[in-house]
C-alpha cells in the first residue's frame, strides 16, 4: 500500500522514472482486484495468476507512456487478461472453471 503522504500521483511518477519499489507498491493497490477479474474471465485460479503476471510485466513496460487520461485500475481491467496463446477457450455450458478446457 502507499505509505501515509505518498500519493498515487507521486508513486506513478516515481514508477515512470524506472523505480521498481514505487512500481510495487502501486500495482498493489490493485493487484488483489485485477487477480479476481483475471479468474473470472478465465475461470482457473493458475491461469489467472500467469495472466496477472503477464499484465503486471506488460504494465512496467508500458508505464512510461501512460498518459493519465483513464485511472490505473480502469488501464489495468482493460489490459487483462493479454491475449496469447495461454487464453483459454470459451468452456462450454456445465463444465466447471478449471476443467481442463485451457488451450496450452
Amino acid at each position: 500500500m502507499t505509505e501515509p503522504g505518498q500519493p498515487e500521483a507521486e508513486l506513478l511518477a516515481r514508477a515512470q522514472g524506472g523505480d521498481g519499489e514505487a512500481f510495487g507498491q502501486l500495482t498493489s493497490l490493485y493487484q488483489r482486484e485485477l487477480q479476481v477479474h483475471c479468474y473470472r474471465i478465465l475461470g482457473s485460479v493458475a491461469d489467472a495468476e500467469d495472466a496477472l503476471q503477464e499484465t503486471l510485466v506488460a504494465a512496467w513496460r508500458g508505464i512510461g507512456g501512460f498518459e493519465g487520461r483513464s485511472s490505473l485500475r480502469a488501464r489495468g481491467c482493460t489490459a487483462s487478461p493479454p491475449t496469447s496463446a495461454s487464453t483459454p477457450v470459451a468452456r462450454p455450458a456445465g463444465v466447471p472453471p478449471g476443467s481442463g478446457t485451457s488451450r496450452r
